[in-house]
């Protein structure tokens, strides 16, 4: 019959057959159920809904701080990828010369020594940079008692240069730290490269450089510790040309020297980095430039700031 078979389609479509109430026939308890809206709320439920706007706040927060927190590690990751490799990447400044003026007092002071033996003409510029820059105070000692026949030893000759130095260069901010020292560092540390210093100073010398001449002019560093490692000669038993400074260097950075950058501002220097297998890029200074065979190095520039874009590109 129509009825039973109306009633078979409806058991087949999961609805329920009308039923009559108070109000006469209702429709299919389905739809019943959604035009009814849902079920009253009980009083504990009630009581909760002031506090769904600061749940849903802090929903948001956290994820926030969740996508935030994973582009600072995706910027990270990159920026270690780029300057990484095995054991990451190193910048290597050598110090006279190179990120401070130290060859000026240092002529000076050298002059001022070889007026307690000689009446020569006093070493010029040309001079200083073809003869005596970057190779080391115990070499530049040899070379006046020889070229200049004074009747003094060389330790002798070094201790009146040293003394006379250490007066020109006592006051903190008495030495000029050279252009481009900021911009290279803080772009270094930030791609996350170690920095160090090897030079051919001896170290208590060399420490007195950095204070008063980095320190007491950069804007981006104030402690020394801000270089992952310091090496002098004092360190090492032979001196720049040879490589060992800087394989040193190396070694306590922990770092292939072919992931290494060496900033050099003399043709031995960069002859140092060369041996030891790593990038160099020169920077001559006002001594070196145009007296110095800057051909072995990889790229030659006229700031330190230059270097920057080196950084980017290293391979």
């Amino acid at each position: 019959p129509p009825r039973l078979k109306r009633k078979g389609m409806m058991a087949a479509s999961g609805m329920s057959p009308p039923r009559r109430s108070a109000h006469g026939v209702s429709g299919c308890s389905a739809v019943a159920s959604a035009d009814a809206g849902p079920p009253p709320m009980k009083r504990s439920e009630r009581r909760l809904l002031p506090l769904l706007p600061l749940a849903m706040l802090g929903l948001a927060v956290a994820a926030a701080a969740a996508f935030t927190t994973l582009g600072d590690s995706s910027s990270e990751a990159v920026d270690q990828d780029v300057g990484g490799g095995e054991g990451g990447r190193a910048l290597i400044f050598d110090c006279d010369g190179t990120l401070v003026d130290t060859e000026t007092p240092y002529m000076d002071a050298f002059n001022q020594a070889l007026a307690l033996y000689t009446d020569a003409t006093p070493v010029d510029n040309v001079t200083w940079g073809r003869e005596l820059s970057g190779r080391g105070l115990e070499t530049d000692a040899e070379y006046a008692v020889r070229e200049f026949k004074l009747n003094a030893t060389a330790d002798e000759f070094l201790r009146h240069w040293k003394r006379n130095f250490a007066k020109l260069t006592k006051r903190r901010g008495s030495i000029r730290l050279l252009d481009g020292f900021d911009e290279l560092i803080a772009h270094a540390k930030r791609r996350g490269w170690k920095v160090a210093v090897a030079s051919s100073s001896d170290r208590a010398g060399l420490r007195r450089k950095l204070k008063n001449g980095v320190l007491a002019h950069s804007h981006a560093i104030s402690r020394l510790s801000a270089f992952d490692t310091i090496v002098s000669n004092d360190d090492v038993s032979k001196h720049k040309p040879d490589p060992e400074i800087y394989l040193l260097a190396a070694k306590r950075l922990g770092v292939e020297p072919k992931n290494c950058w060496v900033v050099e501002d003399s043709a031995t220097g960069v002859l140092a980095g060369k041996r030891a297998g790593m990038h160099v890029a020169a920077v001559p200074n006002e001594y070196t430039r145009g007296t110095n065979d800057f051909r072995k190095a990889d790229v030659v520039l006229k700031s330190m700031a230059e270097v920057v874009g080196v950084l980017d590109w290293a391979p």
